[in-house]
């Protein structure tokens, strides 16, 4: 990730990601685990150059995200055989954002965890309450 248009954060937590952490990468994107997961195999996927919202990924980070997207459904295919996926953005603090690097949950749902269909955990969806953070988006 070097030169101005791989720009990291030191004090972002997803900037501070290695290879090591990594489950799949590409030249503009990279996914791991969820560090509070909903469910086995909860990955986050993010674009290695340090932006806040989805709005600010170029085309070509689109489509890197997208293709590690694909690529870890694939993993989680094989690996747990999920049912169904949640595949969610949040861009804002009004929308539940915390971490403000741009990602990507890609969240496996499994019948067998819940027999009645589970909604999108409402952390995913709208913050309970005003976030302290508020303006940092």
């Amino acid at each position: 990730m070097e030169g101005p248009h791989m720009k990291t954060d030191p004090n972002c937590v997803f900037c501070q990601k290695t290879e090591a952490d990594y489950i799949v990468e590409n030249e503009l994107a990279a996914s791991f685990l969820d560090f509070y997961p909903v469910s086995k195999g909860h990955t986050l996927i993010i674009p290695k150059r340090h932006v806040r919202q989805i709005w600010d990924v170029t085309a070509e980070e689109r489509k890197a995200i997208w293709d590690l997207i694909e690529q870890n459904k694939a993993i989680l295919d094989e690996k747990y055989h999920p049912d169904g996926y949640n595949v969610t953005i949040n861009s804002g603090a009004a929308a539940g954002q915390s971490v403000f690097h741009c990602h990507i949950h890609l969240i496996p749902r499994y019948w067998s965890e819940d027999p009645q269909r589970k909604p999108v955990p409402a952390q995913y969806l709208i913050p309970n309450k005003r976030p302290q953070f508020k303006g940092m988006d």
